[in-house]
């Protein structure tokens, strides 16, 4: 079974979770290895089915930025909006590095990525597994740990909602040399393609993953884009699974290889955050005027994010940096924004997000003289105000 790249359109939405649909052939490359041993072993393939559709997610789950693409009627023009078709120098490092992995070591690729789905695990450990109890580090090198603890102190400081439940956990490709994490991973119940798998067979698929991992000379050791390049907020309203945002290593020294080490954790980390303030605020179900798809829902609730990260990000009483710096910063992050009008993960525009961004900018100015912070309440009524004129058409 194989699981194509759709790389041109799948890696064009920043901290998404990349779904596509798959198209399935025979496998391009002679099992050899591992993947001889697995073909010996129908019992754990047999389990390893696709299901095409969205994650099914536990009763009262919510997610955000973890997006599943679903066509849907099309009532937003394209024509109207301006979106740059090439990639950004970040996506190509995405590309780059997945590429020359496939490239490299076609038999390993296939093994983690077509057949064994294991590219997908670490997000998914870090989704429903992950506790306040695991030790966590941020980074290749845990190089990130500092800034993000601190920026997590401080912006629940900052914000007036309840946010001590939520934790902060990374999203590391080296568990995939844990077998013990990764069978259990596998033996998930409610996540398709796997819908749990059964001990014995979990622990031989995480064999498996252990033993590629091993004899790749490309992946070193798991800190590679494939297995972190996501960032997302997740929870359950029934408290069954606590709520977190997850911050992959590989996003975040993405940015650092462009140059913008010093803003991005802090910006994506509180992106995330302004979607548990929705959620504890009940935004998600705010009315939105002229919407009539979940993509035009969705780009909402995202740039209402856009537009928190913004005011948070230069406040005087928040993170406090430097708004030429944070919109050097913001451009780079949105232009990996989408235009995919009909998707349910629609983010808005990149200039639409931008627009979001300086609305945060702009209000934080005028808090700036007085140092005062809004209550949740009070900006989410500001951006209520002003989304008609934030989404109005970019088109040049």
């Amino acid at each position: 079974m194989q699981r194509n790249l759709l790389l041109g359109s799948c890696l064009a939405v920043l901290l998404t979770t990349v779904g596509c649909q798959d198209q399935r052939t025979e496998p391009s490359s002679p099992a050899t290895g591992t993947a001889a041993e697995l073909s010996k072993q129908p019992s754990p393939l047999a389990h390893l089915k696709r299901q095409h559709g969205r994650l099914k997610l536990p009763p009262s789950a919510w997610v955000a930025d973890l997006r599943v693409p679903k066509a849907t009627r099309k009532v937003i023009d394209p024509g109207d909006y301006v979106c740059d078709p090439n990639p950004s120098p970040l996506i190509n490092i995405v590309i780059n590095d997945v590429n020359e992995f496939a490239t490299e070591e076609p038999a390993i690729f296939d093994l983690i990525f077509n057949d064994l789905w294991a590219d997908l695990i670490p997000g998914w450990e870090a989704q429903f597994l992950l506790t306040g109890d695991t030790p966590q580090s941020f980074g290749y090198r845990g190089q990130y740990t500092k800034i993000l603890l601190k920026t997590e102190r401080d912006t629940k400081r900052f914000w007036d909602i309840p946010s001590d439940d939520i934790l902060l956990l990374a999203m590391k490709g080296t568990m995939l040399n844990d077998p013990q994490r990764v069978a259990t991973t596998y033996q998930l119940p409610f996540i398709p393609p796997f819908f749990g798998l059964s001990e014995s067979d979990a622990n031989f698929v995480a064999g498996l993953v252990r033993d590629a991992m091993l004899q790749s000379e490309v992946l070193d050791g798991g800190n590679h884009s494939l297995f972190s390049f996501n960032a997302f907020a997740f929870g359950t309203a029934d408290g069954s699974i606590q709520q977190r945002i997850v911050m992959g290593d590989a996003i975040m020294e993405a940015y650092d290889a462009v140059g913008f080490g010093d803003v991005a954790p802090q910006a994506i980390y509180v992106h995330e955050f302004g979607h548990h303030i929705q959620f504890e605020n009940d935004y998600f179900n705010d009315p939105v005027p002229g919407a009539t798809t979940q993509a035009e829902l969705t780009r909402y609730t995202e740039l209402m994010a856009d537009a928190m990260a913004g005011y948070y990000l230069t406040h005087s009483r928040g993170a406090a940096m430097n708004r030429k710096r944070v919109e050097q910063f913001l451009e780079v992050f949105f232009q990996v924004g989408d235009c995919a009008f009909v998707d349910p993960g629609h983010h808005g525009t990149p200039n639409q997000r931008m627009t979001a961004a300086r609305f945060g900018f702009d209000v934080a100015d005028q808090a700036h003289k007085q140092g005062h912070i809004l209550t949740s309440e009070q900006f989410h009524d500001l951006f209520v105000a002003a989304y008609p004129q934030l989404i109005a058409p970019d088109a040049t």
